[in-house]
């Protein structure tokens, strides 16, 4: 069982990678091969929209998404964590999730199959309704690829990694929720 972890934010070590880090820990504890990539700090370029995808099966763009899409491909199940940036995900994890239409064949079926996923989003306000709207909307662009979201983890209020690394409610959700991710996919 592997699993992938795509952290969206430009901060390799912020909050948003603290919580994506201790859901692979808990995948990993239920036996499953965890790997992180921080796409915030990757060169990936948005979709051109040039459709060759369409004609080849895959992305023809030369840029640090290339090896991304072997992971996805072998990857079991995922976990997609973006902050929330101006109301929405942050552009790099935007360019990813653009990218993924060449994931998705005409018939819009997804070609790596689908896959469990766990959203992490952060964000700075404190009001966990907040962005819900936009979470639907990203939950609907990742499953349209295959990567079905079946829990979400939010963590609201938080500007440092170590102030969510010292709230075991979220921390505890986090886990079970690798837990439960890597179970799901075996």
């Amino acid at each position: 069982m592997r699993v992938a972890a795509f952290v969206g934010s430009p901060r390799a070590d912020g909050v948003t990678d603290a919580v994506v880090r201790e859901v692979v820990r808990g995948a990993e504890d239920a036996g499953a091969d965890g790997a992180v990539f921080h796409i915030g700090l990757l060169h990936i370029s948005g979709c051109h929209a040039c459709l060759k995808c369409r004609e080849t099966g895959e992305c023809v763009q030369e840029d640090d998404m290339k090896p991304l899409f072997s992971e996805l491909r072998k990857a079991d199940a995922v976990v997609l964590g973006t902050p929330i940036y101006f109301y929405y995900m942050t552009a790099q994890m935007k360019a990813f999730t653009d990218r993924l239409f060449s994931i998705i064949d005409r018939g819009v079926a997804p070609r790596f199959g689908r896959k469990a996923a766990v959203l992490v989003a952060t964000q700075g306000a404190d009001d966990p309704e907040l962005f819900q709207e936009q979470l639907r909307s990203m939950r609907g662009a990742w499953d349209m690829a295959g990567l079905r979201v079946q829990d979400t983890i939010l963590a609201c209020g938080f500007e440092r990694a170590e102030d969510v690394m010292d709230d075991s409610e979220i921390m505890e959700r986090a886990y079970a929720a690798g837990l439960e991710l890597a179970r799901s996919g075996i």
